[in-house]
């Protein structure tokens, strides 16, 4: 029986042993027969500065394969969320060459472009000597993810990983009450009130019927409520930069938004993440959310969601009087323009959003949602995919993907603090300090000091 074990464990290892050298072949063979020298800078080193992340640990696990690609040495610095910005503010605006490569988003991106503290990547990616435009392929990344990471017509960043945000339910909660999927927020609130009066009946205290995020802070106005500012017809900022956000239609949308979180919400709405929000719903303490529209992978993990697992579906975000829309969050890698190893640095970026390089991150390493149609509408991707949500996950993020989601805020480097100061006034409408029409004229008056510069306008 011990030989037998023996045998059966270095059978396994000289498996994968193999099949790990395969693969890393596999990966290096991808690249042959481009159009690109990648030994050009062999013997250089780069730096990374990453967030503790699903696209982090992608990079962490796939970095081998480029540095015997290229020869380039990369050193990783990888922080939690909050140290992360820190440390990239004061890199950043420090124009310190440490990090050659910072993981970054749009709103972030904002933030660094006025001081020209971020590289424009345009000039790299018309360089033949640095990039095979063919091979590369930048018309396949989802048009929204590359318009995201735009200013005035220079790209500053690669789209790795995006989210869009949706309505997850618990199906047999709502079959159980009778409860009918909800379409819009008026819905989403009366089903709300018959979860709880179900709840009520049975004597459940301690299953939420309705929890998203609260916390002030750019993440919980970038995510659900921005989506239904876009919905009900409106913007942060007209199309000249005046502020636009004060209509009596989002004063109307707003009251009943933090009214939906009051009455049948949790009691410490304002101090609550996104993890949070995810933890209660995989948990089954809660049996509706709104959040990020690629967490199906998890929600249907069998090793964490036991609970709920064949017992949820998604829907879109409640659609307003100007249909379905969805703001979007686009992880990102960005070049620090005081990098003093740009070539390298950009060789990596190339490798790191390549078609081959995203489609084994999400494959092997669940890096979803990926940004590029053919990673997404892989084969395998779709097989996946498709059993997220006992189906409904899949055609919701696509429809995503390709036509309701699109950044909502408008360019502008106090959009982080503008989103903040928003999140403010609607926790003031929850705990009912103020009216939502004061609120939201507040947020209008205060806007005037954030406005967007007039040529980020487009």
């Amino acid at each position: 029986m011990k030989k037998s074990y023996l045998f059966l464990v270095t059978f396994t290892v000289v498996l994968l042993m193999v099949f790990g050298v395969a693969f890393a072949q596999a990966g290096k063979a991808a690249f042959e027969g481009t159009k690109v020298d990648w030994k050009q800078c062999e013997g250089e080193s780069i730096s990374l500065l990453l967030c503790n992340h699903p696209m982090q640990a992608t990079f962490d696990a796939l970095i081998g394969q480029f540095e015997e690609l290229t020869g380039i040495k990369v050193n990783v610095l990888t922080l939690p969320e909050q140290q992360f910005f820190e440390r990239q503010q004061v890199v950043l605006t420090g124009k310190s060459p440490e990090f050659d490569i910072v993981m970054s988003s749009p709103m972030l991106n904002w933030k660094f472009i006025p001081g020209g503290f971020l590289e424009p990547l345009n000039a790299y990616l018309e360089d033949p000597a640095l990039t095979d435009a063919d091979f590369y392929d930048i018309n396949d990344f989802f048009p929204m993810t590359i318009n995201a990471s735009m200013v005035a017509g220079k790209l500053y960043a690669i789209p790795y990983q995006v989210e869009a945000y949706t309505l997850y339910y618990r199906s047999d909660i709502f079959d159980k009450y009778g409860v009918a999927e909800p379409n819009n927020l008026d819905e989403l609130y009366e089903a709300a009130k018959k979860v709880k009066a179900g709840f009520d009946a049975d004597g459940i205290t301690d299953i939420l019927p309705f929890t998203c995020r609260g916390i002030k802070g750019a993440g919980t106005a970038n995510s659900a409520y921005i989506s239904l500012v876009a919905s009900y017809g409106a913007k942060d900022f007209d199309k000249d930069g005046n502020p636009s956000m004060y209509t009596p239609e989002i004063v109307a949308m707003s009251d009943l938004w933090t009214k939906l979180i009051r009455d049948f919400g949790p009691k410490d709405w304002s101090a609550l993440d996104w993890y949070d929000v995810k933890d209660a719903f995989i948990a089954g303490k809660a049996a509706m959310i709104i959040d990020a529209d690629h967490w199906g992978a998890e929600l249907d993990d069998p090793a964490i969601a036991q609970n709920i697992i064949g017992k949820w579906k998604a829907l879109h975000v409640p659609e307003g009087p100007a249909g379905i829309k969805s703001n979007i969050w686009a992880w990102s890698i960005a070049m620090n323009a005081a990098s003093e190893n740009k070539k390298p640095a950009w060789l990596f970026m190339e490798w790191a959003s390549s078609k081959p390089v995203m489609l084994e991150a999400s494959l092997k390493y669940n890096n979803q949602t990926p940004v590029r149609n053919s990673v997404w509408n892989n084969e395998e991707i779709i097989k996946r995919t498709s059993e997220w949500g006992q189906g409904t996950c899949r055609p919701l993020v696509t429809k995503n993907l390709e036509e309701y989601a699109a950044l909502q805020w408008t360019p502008n480097p106090n959009t982080f603090a503008l989103s903040e100061l928003w999140q403010e006034q609607l926790q003031r409408i929850w705990t009912q300090e103020v009216s939502a029409d004061d609120a939201t004229k507040e947020v209008q008056n205060r806007a005037m000091r954030l406005m967007p510069p007039k040529d980020w306008l487009q």
